[in-house]
């Protein structure tokens, strides 16, 4: 029934904004948070050889449009982001 394909509709354009906000915080954490050798650290947790260095980079620019193709890429950069901001806490209280 029509009532049915809007709740549908409705249901659908709800879980693309969920998606999309989740992917504007993951890229709110990486935007200042990354170390500067984070392509290798990337590469070390995501076992994947047809995955470039530039793919990387350009996800983490936001310069590509398959975000959702590569939500693994987009997950582990914001996994050493926040590896790398725990080990700058960590040297920190280490050194007071």
């Amino acid at each position: 029934t029509y009532k049915h394909v809007r709740c549908i509709e409705r249901t659908e354009n709800k879980q693309k904004q969920d998606v999309h906000m989740h992917i504007d915080k993951a890229y709110e954490i990486i935007k200042n948070n990354l170390p500067s050798n984070y392509v290798k650290k990337v590469h070390a947790k995501i076992q994947d050889p047809d995955l470039t260095d530039g793919m990387i980079r350009n996800l983490k620019n936001r310069v590509t449009k398959y975000p959702k193709t590569k939500i693994n890429v987009l997950n582990a950069l914001v996994e050493v982001a926040n590896e790398y901001q725990d080990d700058l806490k960590n040297l920190k209280d280490l050194t007071q």
